[in-house]
């Protein structure tokens, strides 16, 4: 019972108790200590000393301790490891209070509740996300507790709600305990294993519950005041209320003002597959992103901003014509705003913190910074005002409108009051300048006047009894005293009191010393109370304008964003695109935003091709033929950038553009598998395409590079050949379709909506020797394998490759001569296998795609794919028709060689119907008498 014995450690336990799942940092004097297990895990990813308590006991308690005035750092580490920690304070003072200190935990620390701006990175969003399965659907709600951003959703499907929930970046979130198997908490888990989930009570998401914690939230009587469609998502938003209610001990968010449904008409929604695909935000080891490119803002505000923009483009001409008329009449005069902008501090988050408790979690500087940067707030306002841009007059009005007389007088009232270099801590005196408040003033007099004193007091003892040496000093168990060495103590007076005895000296007091320690110690204890009591009410104060900081942070927020995106537009030479309500999609000369900069910057030259594109209704689906590494993806991935920087409102990298709005983009690019779910690269293809053909419309962009590459060659032309159909036949969207199977252009003659395009290459003869991917590519020659050189001209044009050119590009990866001279022969030879007429493949059950149209001889319609279990078996019709008489089957033969396009046919079509014509003649061969046999042969 050692553990419990002691009235300490059973206050411990009763406290650990109702946080069971957290890491317990348990106030002692100036540390916070950890016991038992807890201990061990902290010690473990601290890299602390791992101690115990009571060393001597059979069964010692394991323990570690960090400093009070550092803990914030550890919390950190701690939260970034993956736990949560509960902050247990002392809550009286210990010199005033008999027995045990009363202690309880203030806050609960986890990834999602985080307010310690050093943690929190400036320009990204901490969300915390709530999600319970009802009836089939997924109610859930997202919030950032730091600034206030608040909406609720549904999703039709668990797959949908994950679709959505992997492309938020999301920080925390919470499942119900009573969520049966195959959770959302285990779906979760599966995909996305290295994001802080955990599961609450369920009663957390019972509608009624979290109705009631709504309206204690905004105070209000009905939910639909707050949001019309509020009430059946009141689970999962009242979730998010009760969980910080109880991490933080506050009876309310204060930074949240109002709630939103997700999922607006007026925006676009990307899923995580479009957003890695086309680099919109920082991926891991890889940093430079549209995002990175794009974010010239001088505030944390607007750094948010621009990346919820860059995620949510707008579907909505008439607001996107807004922020492009405000980027346009920036383009002279942005750098104007940058002085002001650089000088606000983070609202959002200063407000949340200083509302917290009033107070009890913000700082004096918190205080400050919040003051100064409305104030640079009020001066970003009268600049807009004496610049008199019309087109930023919607800014300049929601700014005026957010900045009222109370919030300025407020603003004004606390800078004069503030201390000019305000202190870290607010319990420690110093935070408020004299001539402010009267009582303080004195207060202040009495310790500024104690310091002399104690000077005065010191040089006389000195004279008094000679002891040069002689100095008085404080600390905070001893308070003042008179230190003397050893040397001198025969020359103490006697009515020195004895207070400490030291190695080196004695400490003493004297009643003249102790009486003015009560005094100034009174002093002091009392003007700290009141500097502590003035800063909680002018917390108070801002609290109760929290909404208009809010307004005023968004207005900033917003004028930062276009300022930026004005920045952009000129440095890189952007125009305006012209925005319609049109299926087209016109891009002349248009380059790759991230991609054009990164190369012209590391050859110092304007050396990236720029590239036309043209999508419309008649014709909305690009089949893009070419080989590796000509720049088939960029081509369609600035395609989909430059339309999605024309809906946020931005100018675009072209010569010109019109953009038909699209209301989503959905892509399928690049390699990806998922091992921790156990699936593979193609498993991950399918599935996204399975996503893109059920969400897709007409009005939507698609981008796909290379469906099917990732089974066999059969199977991945017959999916590709389908899915390519699906699209350009029903779905009929604007779409980019790159492929190496060349069988898909021949979709071009059988579907209008189709056009074939390619990415333009020069073919020449070698030089000798390998050489340098470089060179090789420019060079010119023979070598002795006779291997031609490619050069990529990374040029869209209309047409068809020839062929993919995988040997060439594979030369200039810098593969060995004799491995590409191996590779040459084994194609010649695959290739003369495929010319060669009712040749059987050594593995029988791989299916043959017969892609060749079929023309008006009988056979299948030409949009037809047959599969069979051998080259060019002729079809059932033939095999069972009465044989033709032998002038019957020239004539049949004659027509068809007639009828024949060499130009336009590939070996696999020229393969499959020779095949056919020689199993025709096989079978009539059989059914003819030797002479006629004879004769018809001769014949053909």
């Amino acid at each position: 019972m050692a553990k419990e014995s002691t009235p300490l450690m059973r206050q411990y336990h009763e406290v650990k108790s109702r946080f069971p799942d957290s890491l317990l940092f348990f106030r002692m004097g100036d540390f916070y200590e950890l016991f038992f297990e807890d201990a061990k895990i902290a010690a473990k990813a601290l890299e602390i000393a791992l101690t115990s308590r009571n060393r001597n006991d059979p069964d010692p308690v394991p323990m570690c301790g960090v400093p009070h005035h550092a803990a914030t750092n550890y919390v950190n580490r701690l939260v970034n490891s993956g736990h949560k920690v509960a902050i247990c304070e002392q809550l009286e003072d210990p010199a005033m209070t008999k027995g045990i200190v009363k202690r309880d935990v203030i806050r609960v620390v986890s990834p999602g509740t985080r307010l310690d701006l050093e943690a929190l990175e400036a320009k990204a969003p901490n969300f915390t996300h709530a999600a319970v399965l009802r009836h089939d659907e997924v109610v859930w709600a997202t919030c950032d507790y730091t600034t206030g951003k608040f909406w609720f959703g549904f999703s039709s499907s668990a797959e949908e709600w994950l679709a959505y929930a992997q492309a938020q970046g999301l920080s925390e979130l919470l499942f119900s305990d009573q969520e049966k198997e195959g959770s959302l908490f285990e779906l979760w888990r599966e995909n996305a294993p290295q994001t802080f989930a955990q599961r609450v009570p369920s009663f957390y998401f019972e509608n009624e519950y979290g109705a009631e914690r709504i309206r204690e939230q905004f105070s209000a009587q009905s939910l639909s005041a707050i949001h019309p469609e509020l009430q059946p998502a009141a689970g999962a938003v009242g979730a998010l209320i009760k969980y910080f209610q109880e991490t933080q001990k506050a009876p309310r968010i204060p930074s949240v003002i109002r709630v939103e449904r997700w999922g607006s008409q007026d925006s676009m929604e990307l899923d995580s597959a479009t957003i890695r695909a086309l680099e919109l935000l920082p991926q891991q080891n890889r940093n430079y992103s549209l995002l990175h490119w794009l974010d010239r803002t001088k505030t944390a505000m607007g750094g948010r901003l621009l990346r919820e923009w860059i995620l949510r483009p707008l579907t909505s001409r008439k607001a996107i014509e807004t922020r492009l008329d405000q980027v346009e009449s920036l383009l002279e005069s942005f750098s104007k705003f940058h002085p002001l902008l650089q000088e606000i501090y983070d609202l959002e988050r200063l407000i949340s913190r200083v509302s917290l408790g009033q107070g009890a979690v913000a700082t004096p500087r918190d205080l400050f910074n919040l003051a100064s940067s409305i104030e640079k707030s009020i001066q970003l306002h009268d600049l807009m005002s004496r610049e008199g841009n019309k087109g930023l007059s919607a800014i300049e009005t929601a700014l005026a409108q957010a900045l009222g007389a109370e919030l300025i007088s407020l603003t004004r009232e606390t800078l004069a009051a503030l201390a000019e270099v305000v202190p870290f801590s607010a319990r420690e005196g110093g935070v408020f300048r004299r001539g402010f408040h009267i009582d303080l003033d004195e207060l202040i007099e009495l310790s500024q006047n104690g310091e002399q004193w104690l000077a005065d007091f010191e040089a006389r003892e000195r004279k008094a009894t000679g002891i040069t040496s002689l100095k008085v000093r404080f600390n905070r168990v001893f308070g003042y005293y008179i230190e003397i060495t050893k040397a001198n103590l025969k020359a103490v007076p006697e009515h020195y009191i004895r207070k400490q005895t030291m190695v080196g000296g004695e400490r003493y007091v004297t009643d003249e010393l102790k009486k003015f320690e009560e005094k100034i110690l009174t002093a002091e204890k009392k003007r700290c109370d009141m500097e502590y009591a003035l800063f909680r009410e002018f917390c108070s104060k801002f609290t109760e304008l929290a909404t208009s900081i809010i307004a005023t942070a968004k207005a900033v927020a917003h004028l930062d964003v276009a300022c930026s995106l004005a920045e952009v537009a000129i440095e890189d030479e952007y125009v305006r695109p012209k925005l319609e309500d049109s299926l087209d999609l016109e891009i002349e000369e248009g380059r790759h935003p991230t991609v054009s900069v990164m190369l012209n910057r590391q050859l110092k030259s304007n050396r990236f091709v720029p590239n036309t594109v043209h999508l419309s209704g008649k014709h909305p689906f690009l089949l893009i033929t070419g080989p590796n590494m000509g720049g088939k993806s960029t081509v369609m991935r600035q395609t989909a950038l430059i339309a999605l920087l024309a809906q946020i409102g931005s100018f675009v990298p072209a010569k010109s553009s019109r953009i038909g709005i699209v209301d989503r983009i959905f892509t399928r690019i690049g390699a990806n598998d998922n091992t921790s779910e156990g699936s593979s690269t193609f498993m991950v293809e399918m599935s996204e395409m399975s996503f893109i053909l059920r969400h897709a419309t007409k009005r939507s962009l698609i981008l796909i590079d290379e469906i099917g590459r990732g089974t066999s060659t059969y199977d991945g032309m017959s999916l590709a050949w389908a899915l390519a159909r699906e699209i350009a036949d029903k779905i009929r969207a604007r779409t980019l379709f790159a492929t190496h199977y060349h069988e898909l252009t021949q979709l071009a003659d059988d579907y209008s909506t189709v056009v074939n395009a390619r990415v333009a290459v020069a073919v020449g003869p070698a030089t000798g020797g390998m050489g340098s991917a470089a060179q090789a590519s420019d060079s010119t020659g023979h070598d002795s394998h006779h291997h031609p050189t490619i050069k990529f001209l990374y040029r869209l044009e209309s047409g068809v490759a020839e062929r993919s050119y995988g040997i060439l590009v594979a030369r200039l990866a810098g593969l060995s001569p004799d491995v590409l001279s191996n590779a040459q022969t084994l194609l010649e030879q695959l290739e003369a296998q495929a010319r060669t007429p009712g040749r059987k493949q050594k593995n029988d059950s791989q299916l043959f795609l017969n892609l060749a149209r079929k023309r008006k001889s009988g056979l299948e319609d030409k949009n037809t794919l047959d599969a069979h279990n051998e080259i060019g078996p002729a079809t059932e019709s033939s095999a069972k028709s009465p044989v033709n008489p032998s002038s019957a089957m020239a004539a049949e033969l004659q027509a068809w060689l007639e009828s024949v396009r060499l130009d336009e046919l590939t070996p696999l079509q020229a393969m499959v119907q020779l095949a056919e014509w020689k199993q025709k003649m096989t079978a009539a061969k059989s059914r003819l008498t030797q002479t006629e046999n004879t004769s018809t042969l001769r014949e053909l």
